[in-house]
């Protein structure tokens, strides 16, 4: 696996008023951070989360397989959201936060990948998953009504097990069509073994590329406790004096005790 990741703690102001810190996780091309319930909209400030939540790896890439998307163009075609390699990069981390995000915050990510910005936001309610996108593959949501001649957005296109969020207006109820909730409901243990061996199947002959942060902007931001920790396994590791598995179990241990 050929990245680098970074720890920043970046200090939030919620409504013009100091904070706590904002954990944000960076990797490249994928950045992950905890935020107010209020940045998400007034429907979701109102929901009473249910957080933190117990979802495993395999769990969250289940779920965002089923994630699918089309644009309300002559020729729309319905689409996964993530591809999966996609997937591979954002599982574990969407996993691990959604275990130990509080319940006054959600989480937010952007997605930078060769089709475009994906973006949006992800918490948990009673028994369902929510997902709230803000833009997906390039393209800002803008809703059916604002879609003009030669303009093009989308919508998400529930799933077994997924339903639109639906919020009250003055004209009446209204499905927000780039949010839907999916049912927390435990998959088979023949579908999580099938996608534990898709895990297990990745290739991974090549050792990977560490990348050092470069310039003085790349060790501010750096923690220097973990930079200098992920330093000295990369050196080990570079001596093979551990072995590739052994070395990203312990860099994930490390990043995970952080965030």
């Amino acid at each position: 696996m050929n990245y680098f990741l970074t720890l920043v703690l970046a200090a939030g102001l919620v409504s013009g008023c100091a904070s706590t810190p904002e954990k944000r996780l960076k990797k490249k091309g994928f950045t992950l951070s905890y935020k107010s319930k209020v940045s998400a909209g007034a429907a979701a400030n109102k929901m009473q989360l249910h957080q933190p939540l117990k979802i495993s790896e395999v769990e969250m890439r289940m779920h965002l397989k089923t994630l699918t998307f089309e644009e309300l163009s002559l020729f729309g075609k319905k689409r996964s959201v993530f591809t999966s390699k996609d997937i591979g990069n954002m599982a574990r981390l969407l996993a691990k936060a959604l275990r130990h995000v509080p319940s006054n915050k959600i989480i937010h990510y952007e997605l930078e990948a060769a089709g475009g910005l994906t973006s949006g936001n992800i918490f948990a309610s009673k028994d369902s998953i929510h997902w709230q996108f803000n833009s997906i593959k390039g393209m800002r949501f803008s809703g059916r009504v604002s879609v003009g001649w030669g303009n093009s957005s989308w919508r998400m296109v529930p799933q077994s097990g997924q339903k639109f969020q639906v919020v009250g207006r003055v004209m009446g109820n209204q499905a927000q069509e780039n949010w839907i909730f999916s049912q927390l409901r435990p998959f088979s243990q023949a579908q999580q073994n099938a996608e534990k061996k898709s895990i297990a199947d990745r290739p991974s002959n090549k050792k990977p590329a560490i990348k050092e942060p470069s310039g003085n902007s790349a060790s501010k931001r750096t923690d220097p406790a973990l930079e200098e920790k992920l330093g000295l396994l990369k050196n080990l590791y570079e001596k093979n004096l551990i072995d590739e598995k052994e070395y990203e179990q312990k860099r994930n241990a490390l990043l995970d005790s952080y965030f």
